[in-house]
């Protein structure tokens, strides 16, 4: 019975999936309509209040999950993007003519996914909470099927996707081949005894490196974004962009700080360069595109490595792991909320807006304009928002860390990035509306979705310790020692 406890949310959320699809088809798309976001909606909010009934902290199954503060916190983070990803979705979803039960069933089956790599503790229940949060992005990907952008998106997604997951299942296996044994911590103990530059570290670990580079877009391993968020639906590039990248995340903080803690000497200063080397080429591509959609692709390619360059610092303690979560949560809300608001135009198929056709948003949607340039000041990282605390949090450690090279890298992307986010404003506030630009979307709940998510990250860039306090607490079980 406890082990039905420690995955209790887990559970809620898989079986509000189903219920969802099953609801659909007893009463038919038209009828269930109305009711699937909010059934969604509901079995989310029971899945985050499952731990407050039933509080369980420790391992269960025998060892392959463990229930910490690291996992709650991430099952938080899930458990909002998925949320916001199903309140800001129904206009698009019905305007496009995509199955609805299908694609909140698809969100909370790769949530489930994400979650149950924030609970591993052993390489196969990692694995599996991967592919279990992977393949439903792939179909989500393609899921507006007669669009052949979203086809072509989904398409590349899935080939990429399955390459990267054979080259990172073998650095699992090599990493089996060292410790005769998937469990994390025995791991990290045979790591230890090979020695620091033993080859058969170096290559379990350049193999993990680009498996689960790929996942988190990490640069040479982010080809597949532009396209896949391109081309797909605009909810579902929304949720893809933040969902996947923190279980990404989540999964590289366990291996490296687990796993291959013991060599930290060898892949520390090569996820530092990965770092520098990503978000510049994130940054400089981001400039030379009028897309916003594609510009948002890359700009996100660009926070990976400012995630990333935390994950460098991790020899510098709980500060360092702390600012990693913290900036996954504020970039996952921040991020969604910036693709969201592009559902606010009647744009053809799949693609986004160009920056003529935001051309004076502010005089036709007054709160999607603020809501979108909120949203884009904190992708910037200007003060009050927590934007702006999630790079200041981030640089600190980095430089405890003795990488006063890469905060500097830091800062001067964060300028170059201020660039082409304000452009897009710019455009939104201070240029005549175009007479044949695409129309408004009427929609009231995207509206005040927006308007409310955008007020709460400028509250929580003023009273950020909750969630900054939770971070730290949550950090513990990933810091080097």
């Amino acid at each position: 019975m406890s082990d039905v406890v420690a995955v209790l949310p887990e559970a809620i959320v898989a079986a509000t999936a189903i219920f969802v699809l099953a609801f659909a088809a007893t009463l038919g798309d038209e009828r269930a309509r109305p009711w699937v976001p909010w059934l969604t909606l509901l079995g989310l909010i029971a899945a985050l209040a499952a731990p407050l009934a039933y509080p369980f902290t420790g391992l269960a199954f025998r060892g392959f999950v463990l229930v910490d503060q690291f996992s709650a916190f991430f099952r938080l983070v899930f458990v909002v993007l998925a949320a916001f990803t199903v309140v800001v979705a129904p206009s698009y979803l019905r305007r496009e003519r995509v199955p609805e039960a299908e694609f909140y069933a698809t969100v909370l089956f790769s949530t489930v996914g994400a979650m149950t790599i924030a609970l591993s503790t052993d390489l196969i229940t990692l694995f599996v909470g991967i592919e279990l949060m992977s393949i439903p992005v792939y179909v989500l990907a393609g899921l507006q099927r007669r669009d052949r952008y979203a086809n072509e998106a989904a398409l590349k997604y899935f080939l990429l996707g399955a390459f990267s997951s054979a080259i990172l299942v073998y650095g699992f296996a090599w990493l089996f081949g060292i410790a005769g044994t998937t469990d994390l911590a025995q791991i990290a103990t045979a790591v230890g005894r090979a020695g620091l530059g033993s080859p058969e570290v170096v290559i379990a670990l350049a193999l993990v490196t680009a498996g689960l580079g790929f996942k988190a877009a990490v640069v040479p391993f982010h080809q597949w974004t532009p396209d896949a968020y391109d081309g797909a639906p605009t909810p579902s590039t929304a949720f893809m962009s933040v969902a996947p990248k923190a279980a990404a995340f989540a999964a590289i903080l366990r291996v490296m700080a687990t796993a291959l803690g013991p060599a930290q000497a060898d892949w520390g200063v090569v996820f530092a360069v990965l770092a520098a080397v990503t978000m510049t080429a994130g940054n400089v591509v981001a400039l030379a595109q009028t897309n916003v959609k594609r510009m948002l692709a890359y700009s996100s390619i660009a926070h990976t490595g400012y995630i990333l360059a935390g994950v460098a610092a991790l020899d510098a303690g709980t500060s360092a792991g702390a600012a990693v979560l913290f900036y996954l949560f504020a970039y996952g809300v921040m991020n969604l909320g910036a693709f969201a608001c592009l559902m606010l135009l009647d744009l053809e198929g799949t693609r986004g807006a160009t920056l003529e056709e935001l051309n004076g948003l502010w005089s036709r949607h007054p709160a999607g304009a603020l809501a979108f340039t909120v949203f884009l000041v904190n992708l910037t990282g200007i003060p009050p928002t927590i934007g702006f605390l999630g790079k200041f949090l981030m640089i600190q450690p980095v430089l405890d860390a003795g990488l006063g090279w890469l905060a500097v890298a830091i800062a001067l992307n964060a300028v170059l990035a201020a660039f082409y986010y304000l452009r897009v404003v710019v455009h939104m506030f201070m240029y005549d509306p175009d007479a044949k630009g695409p129309r408004v979307v009427p929609a009231r709940l995207l509206s005040v979705s927006l308007v409310v998510v955008a007020l709460v990250t400028i509250l929580l860039g003023v009273l950020p310790d909750p969630i900054h306090a939770f971070a730290l607490r949550a950090a513990e079980p990933v810091v080097i020692r």
